[in-house]
């Protein structure tokens, strides 16, 4: 079995990842072939996706700005469809992307791995990829010895946020065999002005996540961290079905509850007014007063000359009117 790491981004250090043709000639190519489907299930997506999120969770040293990865449909469909073209190991007549598909393409990198139908589960293969690790030398950026890395540190790439495989089973030189490809976007493996980009910072995990991605992510083993859009930027909620206004951070309570997470019932009812932040007590609207509690015969806010009350019923003097 083989793999191959390739990029579609200008600068990658690993050749084009394309849609190729499955004609002519060569290793890993059979004219009028006859591939097995082999697509994957929507339970192994989520499955290879949390996969590569904990692996990245694992690396060494620790990384600071690694993101979690999320599953796209987009991508899922490019590795798919790049699977079914049985490419092998030499890649031939690369066929134009889709003029409305060139923005991801630019964007997008890809690791492939062939190998004899049946011998390696996706996972193993991912795990393949994964074990490349110690072949990198992380303050170099380089393989060690000549060997393979670069599926590792596209597998690792800090910034890969989106992830989508495909797979497909075809026959080659009489002998079935499994292709195994997964694209990740923004793809990795690129180097700016000759100098090799290493895959992410080193560093306290999460420690250099971006404003847009300050949530960390924690695996169910609590090792490592992820950077990943907060799915509650405010770290609060509210109770007894109170809304969370997330742009200002301030629970929005039903009627007849109040506090900052809508925690107090209060027992009676504002009319033409409005609970105080975190107290029982009446703001009444414009032209009303009387915030403080009546008889309960009475509604809160009143205006004074509508309602024949006396002051004795109030604890405090009429509010202005």
């Amino acid at each position: 079995s083989h793999s191959h790491s390739h990029s579609a981004r200008k600068g990658h250090l690993q050749p084009d990842c394309d849609r190729y043709r499955a004609q002519g000639s060569g290793t890993g190519t059979l004219q009028n072939n006859q591939p097995w489907q082999a697509k994957l299930l929507p339970k192994e997506h989520f499955a290879l996706l949390a996969q590569h999120n904990r692996l990245r969770t694992k690396v060494h040293p620790p990384a600071a700005n690694m993101q979690k990865m999320d599953w796209s449909e987009k991508l899922a469909r490019l590795a798919q469809e790049r699977a079914a073209t049985c490419p092998g190991e030499l890649l031939v007549h690369p066929v134009r992307v889709p003029e409305e598909e060139e923005e991801m393409a630019d964007e997008v990198s890809c690791n492939h791995h062939v190998s004899p139908t049946g011998r390696m589960s996706f996972s193993d293969v991912i795990e393949l990829w994964f074990r490349e690790g110690p072949n990198y030398n992380h303050h170099t950026g380089l393989c060690k010895n000549n060997a393979t890395c670069h599926h590792y540190t596209q597998l690792v790439w800090a910034t890969s946020s989106k992830l989508g495989c495909g797979r497909h089973t075809c026959l080659q030189n009489g002998e079935t065999m499994d292709i195994f490809i997964c694209a990740y976007s923004p793809g990795g493996n690129w180097e700016i002005n000759g100098r090799i980009i290493v895959p992410y910072k080193e560093g306290v995990w999460c420690s250099l996540c971006t404003s847009r991605m300050s949530g960390c992510f924690k695996s169910w083993d609590h090792s490592g961290g992820l950077c990943e859009v907060p799915r509650n930027p405010c770290r609060m909620s509210c109770g007894n079905r109170g809304h969370l206004n997330i742009s200002l951070c301030r629970c929005e309570c039903l009627p007849g509850f109040t506090g900052r997470f809508c925690q107090v019932r209060c027992s009676m009812e504002c009319v033409h007014g409005r609970y105080r932040d975190e107290e029982c007590s009446c703001m009444c609207e414009v032209g009303f007063g009387g915030n403080v509690l009546f008889p309960s015969t009475f509604p809160c806010c009143v205006h004074p000359e509508r309602h024949n009350i006396t002051q004795h019923y109030l604890f405090v003097p009429w509010c202005s009117s």
